[in-house]
């Protein structure tokens, strides 16, 4: 009865671990604004996600997400805006988590470097 019951358990454990992978490797990237990108990521399931809060920054919280643990998404939001960030390394991240200031190292390090790909919707179609 107990193998019975190990055995359940590490099949139920396997389909969790397959499903995270799946579903992180089903995003879409291209969206069509930034809200959609930062919805999409935030209703993923993906194997890190990180959150920090920092105290003396315009930044409010701040979000790593990861399907590979290497490279991932940066959401940051201040008390009136959200940015989204893609292919972030997780050593940017580290060194985020712990920079004297967020706001700083996210202006320097981040905000310019890793953009998102957001289609432009305002130029026609040919």
């Amino acid at each position: 009865m107990k193998k019975l019951a190990l055995i359940v358990v590490l099949i139920l454990i396997g389909m969790y671990l397959n499903a995270q992978e799946e579903n992180c490797a089903q995003i879409s990237q291209g969206w069509n604004s930034e809200e959609d990108a930062i919805e999409q990521v935030q209703n993923t399931i993906f194997k890190t996600h990180e959150t920090i809060l920092p105290k003396d920054s315009w930044v409010k919280i701040a979000h790593f997400y990861s399907c590979d643990d290497e490279y991932g998404f940066v959401i940051v939001q201040s008390t009136d805006t959200t940015f989204i960030h893609q292919n972030v390394p997780k050593t940017v991240w580290a060194a985020l988590k712990e920079a004297r200031s967020v706001s700083g190292f996210y202006n320097f390090y981040i905000k310019n470097i890793y953009k998102s790909e957001i289609k432009n919707t305002n130029t026609p179609e040919l």
